[in-house]
């Protein structure tokens, strides 16, 4: 049958205790007790589906949790089942303890067969029966006496009547003990003295919807716990990947100071065997002239004692002379030689090297104060109140102790299927450069902040990087004038998707697109206030989506204007709130990032104008004129005069800083390659491209063979190709990746 077995109390009991019939005249049920055949008035159905009444329960009851079953001699559960209970069960859709499921099955539960439907259903067998099984029931002596029902005359809209008082509807609710009571409950057990009640009309739809609220909570705070689930997987995987790449940095790092710290030693030692050497070659000289002159003054000692022997003194006198010049000679050298001082000693300055490792070497940054203030959300003590939690706090241990407990290998992250340590490092290979060669005249360092994650603006200076990679440009192109192709001051340079070469023509008030090899395609745009009129642009960034271009004006209008790829006006905007903008960039999402100079200040728009977030930046900025974004919203501000490249998120938090005086001096621009590196250009001494990684690492570094007048702006191709506009009124390509990089 489609419908499940269900029938309210009253129909059960009026099939139990009438002498009605069933469809096909199944005698009339009158339960009896399996052990005493006597009938039962309290029957009670055991889990091994046979019947007793209560009085034999209690004497068949032979420990506290079993009782033996005559009929079929096994153990049931001392917990057995009033008949009643099993009706109001059904009533609500359920079968007994051994046939309950989800929904009343569509197939006999009696036979072996069981792919016949169900028509009836058996309260003595407990069994859903088929056509066959309902006339087997109806003409076998062994199912006489069972109380089969048909499943088309089952009830389901009647109220259950009470477990007491058999023939009482339950329709009144205890507000008191919280369950459903008949008439005569009122007046016994739950009397309107102690108890508070009301009839189920009234109390129904109120206890309803507090239950429809509940479960709304529930399901509520379900989703909510999903959800922090998730992001806990996903932050413990990236945890584990940052753990990693982090561990790996550090033993790179240490292997690469290892590398320089040895080869300085090697240095040192080759140093001192020269310096040995050549202060021993002298020593030894006068070593050897000294024997020399000791050797002549014996001679002529031993030739006098053996002239003064001879009888008469004329042999001596004859030889006065001579021997009086040689001894002269002898005497005359000079003993006491005036050697300098010589001291062949090796200083070692351990407080400066502890401090250049501490701040060369790099550090971890980790925001333990979030981990340290973690407590639990309090309304999980409340909904478990079993559940101990004391109060509901979590002792976090100290961070240091939690390292004893972190294995070197198959560390892994909280769960198996899921990507708060970021990776800190630092390039110091000319650092150590610079320290291992001016090793005495190193001056300490103090220590940075712990809150940044690199070292603070202007708080080292590399040394000159000198072994730059040369470049040349392999194609330039423009002059000056006010025709096609001509420049009057070619301010700032933006690339599209197809590598089109956007100019914005400053003065001329006009912008000029041209394609990779420098050849005139068109230009948009004349001198004017109006719709689709410039006035001085100064930036252009592109939206590669779309095409669409952005420019930036500076003086007198300070305001962005959008056109579409074709040079059409779109919409302008930001001139109430603009006062002096220097550069424009487009995020992955359309997000039009303005940098405004003198007041230090950065400006997110939306494609329509609004804006979406500002923020000061003046304690960090002291001239920006070049800013990239990449796709993790993070911004980065080349700074011209504090020679490097500040980068901030889009809450106007300062992050980093990559570069510095000495390496990157004076930047004009900074962009990102396709490989996500930093590409910073700077116009000291020649045109100098310098690459690092995204965390500041140097990657490689190449200048021009040519100087260059001033540069004002800068743009990448998918090519690796740079694109330069100068004030020598020309624009200047140059493949900065020709040269096989080296290690700096």
């Amino acid at each position: 049958m489609d419908s499940p077995l269900a029938a309210d109390l009253s129909s059960v009991l009026s099939l139990l205790t009438d002498d009605s019939e069933d469809l096909n005249q199944t005698k009339s049920f009158d339960p009896t007790c399996s052990f005493c055949n006597e009938p039962c008035f309290t029957p009670k159905i055991a889990p091994c589906d046979h019947i007793f009444c209560s009085e034999c329960i209690e004497k068949l009851q032979s420990d506290k949790n079993k009782i033996p079953c005559p009929k079929c001699d096994q153990d049931s559960a001392s917990l057995c089942r009033d008949l009643s209970a099993l009706a109001i069960a059904l009533s609500n859709g359920e079968s007994s303890d051994s046939t309950t499921t989800a929904n009343s099955p569509t197939y006999c539960t009696a036979c072996k067969t069981k792919d016949t439907n169900t028509i009836a259903f058996c309260f003595d067998c407990v069994s859903y029966l088929c056509e066959n099984c309902v006339r087997a029931h109806n003409y076998m002596h062994c199912f006489e006496g069972h109380c089969v029902v048909d499943l088309k005359e089952l009830e389901t809209d009647k109220v259950p009547n009470c477990f007491l008082h058999l023939t009482k509807p339950l329709v009144y609710f205890c507000n008191t003990c919280s369950i459903l009571i008949c008439e005569d409950c009122t007046f016994l057990d739950h009397s309107k003295d102690f108890h508070d009640y009301d009839h189920i009309s009234k109390v129904g739809p109120k206890q309803v919807k507090m239950l429809e609220k509940l479960f709304d909570r529930g399901n509520a705070k379900t989703n909510a716990l999903k959800n922090v689930s998730k992001e806990i997987e996903t932050i413990s995987s990236d945890l584990h990947g940052q753990y990693l790449k982090a561990k790996s940095e550090i033993s790179d790092t240490f292997d690469f100071y290892s590398t320089h710290l040895v080869d300085h030693k090697d240095k040192l030692m080759r140093q001192l065997k020269i310096l040995y050497a050549s202060k021993m070659a002298l020593f030894n000289f006068v070593a050897s002239k000294l024997r020399d002159v000791i050797k002549s003054i014996q001679l002529i000692l031993s030739f006098v004692d053996g002239v003064k022997k001879s009888p008469n003194n004329s042999q001596l006198l004859m030889l006065k002379q001579v021997i009086d010049y040689k001894m002269e000679n002898v005497l005359s050298y000079n003993a006491d030689v005036n050697l300098p001082a010589i001291e062949l000693e090796f200083l070692s300055n351990y407080k400066t090297i502890q401090i250049g490792v501490k701040n060369t070497f790099g550090y971890i940054r980790c925001n333990q104060a979030e981990i340290e203030n973690f407590k639990p959300e309090p309304e999980i003590g409340s909904l478990f109140n079993d559940l101990d939690l004391g109060n509901n706090s979590i002792p976090i241990p100290d961070i240091n102790s939690l390292a004893s407990f972190v294995p070197d290998n198959n560390f892994g992250p909280l769960s198996s299927n899921m990507s708060l340590f970021d990776k800190e490092s630092y390039n110091v290979s000319n650092l150590l450069q610079n320290l291992s060669e001016n090793l005495y005249d190193v001056n300490p360092q103090p220590d940075f902040d712990s809150n940044s994650r690199f070292f603070p603006a202007s708080s080292f200076t590399f040394p000159p990087l000198t072994n730059r990679h040369k470049m040349a440009y392999h194609c330039k192109f423009g002059e000056f004038g006010t025709y096609e192709g001509q420049f009057t001051e070619p301010g700032g340079v933006a690339v599209n998707a197809n590598n089109d070469i956007i100019i914005a023509d400053t003065n001329s008030h006009r912008i000029q697109i041209f394609d990779k090899e420098g050849r005139f395609k068109f230009q948009f745009g004349e001198c004017g206030k109006s719709d689709g009129q410039l006035l001085y642009p100064n930036r252009v960034a592109v939206f590669k989506k779309t095409g669409d271009i952005i420019v930036s004006e500076r003086s007198p209008t300070h305001q962005i204007q959008i056109y579409n790829q074709y040079g059409q006006f779109v919409r302008k905007f930001g001139t109430e709130l603009l006062q002096h903008p220097r550069a424009v960039a487009v995020d992955n999402k359309g997000l039009i990032v303005v940098v405004e100079c003198k007041v230090m200040r950065v400006v997110i728009f939306s494609q329509f104008g609004m804006v979406m977030q500002k923020f000061n930046c003046a304690k960090y900025l002291e001239f920006p004129n070049g800013v990239v974004v990449n796709d993790y919203h993070e911004i980065f501000i080349s700074d011209n005069r504090d020679h490097c490249v500040k980068v901030f998120n889009y809450n106007g938090q300062y992050v980093r800083q990559i570069g510095g005086k000495g390496l990157t001096n004076y930047p004009i621009g900074v962009s990102i390659n396709m490989s996500g590196n930093i590409l910073i250009a700077d116009n000291h001494n020649n045109f100098n491209i310098t690459l690092f990684t995204q965390d500041g690492q140097l990657v490689y570094a190449t200048e021009s063979k040519i100087k260059h007048a001033q540069c004002f702006d800068i743009a990448l191709m998918d090519d690796e190709s740079v694109v330069l506009s100068s004030k020598d009124y020309r624009v200047y390509v140059y493949r900065y990746l020709q040269a096989s990089p080296s290690e700096f």
